[in-house]
C-alpha cells in the first residue's frame, strides 16, 4: 500500500507540524509526504495522487484540510485517512478517530475502510454540515470582518456582534420537492453530526445513510437563542420546541433577503443555495460507522 500524507503546517494554530514530527517516526508502511502552502492546495495534491498510484491519502490537519482532501478524492477508490490536528476536529470525532495522534495512526494501521456520503453545493463537496442563517453569518464575519482576533475569541466576538444585528428571517425550504415555509434563525444541512468544534447541531445525522438531516432553529427571542446555543454542544437542544428536523436527499434554501450560506464553516455566498447528497462518495478509514458499506 502506497500512502501520501498531506500535512497542513498551520492547522490547529500550527500544532499540526508538531503532531507530524511526532507520528512520522511510528509510520510502518511505505509513504511520501507533502506540506501545503496555500488554501485549496490540498485538493489539488489529493487529486494528483489518484493518478500517481497512491492507494491512501492521509490528511494531517483540521476539518478544512480534511474537506479539501475529500474534494480531491471524491468518487474514487483512494482511501482517506485522518490524523486530527485542527482546532475542532469534528469529522474525526464523527467517525471515531482518537484525538491522540499516535492512537489515530493506529486506527490507520488496523482500521477498516468504509464508504461515506458527501454533501454537494455549487462550489464543491462538504463532509460535515452546511447551511444558511445565523451560523453562516457568524462564519462570514469571522472570515471577512474580524481581522484582529483568531480562534475561539474571534468566533465569540463575531457571534456577539452578529446576534445584535441578525434577526429571524422567512425561508422557503424545499426538501425532495416538498416546500416548507418557516421563519428561522438558522437551517443546518447535516451529512454528519458536528460543526464548530463539537457543536452537535444535527444530533441524529449518519454519514453513510444516503440522507441529509435538515435541522431548523425556528423563531424564538434573542434571549432564548442565547440560552439555546450552548445546549448544542451536548445535544440538549434536541427537545427544544423551536428545533425541527427533516430528512432528504435534495435541499434548496431561499430566504426573503439574501442571507449568508456556509459549508463546513467556509462561506459559499448567499441564499438561495442548493445541496445534494452523494451516497458512498468517499472511502474513509474510520472506527465507527453506523452503516457499513466497505
Amino acid at each position: 500500500m502506497k500512502t501520501l500524507y498531506i500535512v497542513n503546517p498551520v492547522a490547529g494554530r500550527r500544532k499540526s507540524l508538531k503532531i507530524w514530527n511526532t507520528i512520522k517516526e511510528y509510520i510502518k508502511s511505505d509513504f511520501d509526504f507533502v506540506f501545503t502552502e496555500a488554501p485549496g492546495e490540498a485538493t489539488q495534491i489529493a487529486s494528483r495522487a489518484r493518478s500517481q498510484n497512491f492507494t491512501r491519502v492521509v490528511a494531517v490537519g483540521g476539518d478544512g484540510t480534511i474537506c479539501e482532501v475529500a474534494n480531491g478524492l471524491a468518487l474514487s477508490d483512494v482511501e482517506l485517512g485522518i490524523i486530527p490536528a485542527g482546532t475542532g476536529n469534528d469529522f474525526a470525532r464523527t467517525i471515531g478517530i482518537p484525538p491522540d495522534p499516535v492512537k489515530a495512526l493506529d486506527v490507520l494501521e488496523r482500521g477498516c475502510p468504509g464508504y461515506i456520503d458527501l454533501g454537494r453545493h455549487e462550489k464543491g463537496f462538504f463532509i460535515n454540515v452546511a447551511g444558511v442563517g445565523l451560523d453562516a453569518e457568524v462564519a462570514r464575519a469571522v472570515n471577512e470582518d474580524v481581522k484582529f482576533l483568531t480562534g475561539t475569541p474571534a468566533y465569540l466576538y463575531a457571534l456577539a456582534v452578529t446576534l445584535l444585528r441578525f434577526s429571524p428571517r422567512k425561508a422557503v425550504i424545499e426538501i425532495d420537492g416538498r416546500k416548507i415555509h418557516r421563519k428561522l434563525w438558522l437551517i443546518a444541512v447535516g451529512n454528519a453530526k458536528f460543526y464548530g468544534g463539537g457543536m452537535m447541531i444535527c444530533p441524529d445525522a449518519v454519514v453513510d445513510d444516503g440522507l441529509f438531516e435538515v435541522c431548523i432553529v425556528n423563531d424564538i427571542s434573542r434571549m432564548e437563542i442565547m440560552k439555546f446555543l450552548p445546549k448544542i454542544f451536548s445535544g440538549g437542544h434536541k427537545n427544544h420546541p423551536a428545533f425541527e428536523v427533516f430528512r432528504g436527499k435534495q435541499v434548496r434554501i431561499d430566504m426573503d433577503v439574501p442571507t449568508a450560506a456556509h459549508a463546513d464553516g467556509d462561506s459559499i455566498g448567499f441564499s438561495p443555495v442548493n445541496f445534494s447528497i452523494f451516497p458512498g462518495a468517499l472511502k474513509v478509514i474510520g472506527n465507527n460507522f453506523t452503516h457499513f458499506r466497505g
